[in-house]
């Protein structure tokens, strides 16, 4: 899983709403803004956006993102009344990367975080990603 996989996710956490009884995390569908800054160790360089989408999802459960994803592991999912905390590890081809990922939610707004750690031999790579968002309304 890239970076740009994440980035595209990331996103997607922000509209979760927990329930305690849910296997994943029940999502309150609707318009949400999300703001999102990323920062990259390599580069020095932190960028923010804004972002406004139609979520249209029940529910979440970051076993999902490595479906797709060849070479990746879902080794921690933990849900604790508000709080998902998960981490994600892949091996592709030589590198290695690790995703720990915290989402909070009262679900009208939230907020969260993803650090990623990337190595190929000697090169290492952090990115980091924090959130905030809130549900505008219906889409």
């Amino acid at each position: 899983m890239n970076s740009r996989s994440l980035a595209v996710v990331a996103p997607m956490l922000f509209a979760l709403s927990i329930t305690a009884d849910a296997a994943g995390l029940a999502i309150n569908p609707g318009l949400w803004e999300t703001t999102m800054t990323r920062s990259n160790s390599l580069t020095g360089e932190e960028t923010t956006e804004t972002t406004t989408r139609c979520v249209k999802e029940t529910e979440f459960d970051p076993s999902d993102m490595v479906q797709n994803g060849q070479g990746c592991e879902l080794v921690e999912n933990n849900l604790d009344g508000d709080m998902l905390t998960f981490r994600m590890e892949c091996n592709m081809q030589g590198s290695e990367a690790a995703v720990d990922g915290l989402f909070q939610t009262d679900g009208q707004t939230g907020k969260g975080k993803m650090d990623m750690t990337m190595g190929m031999g000697e090169i290492k790579m952090t990115m980091n990603m924090n959130w905030t968002s809130t549900r505008l309304g219906d889409c």
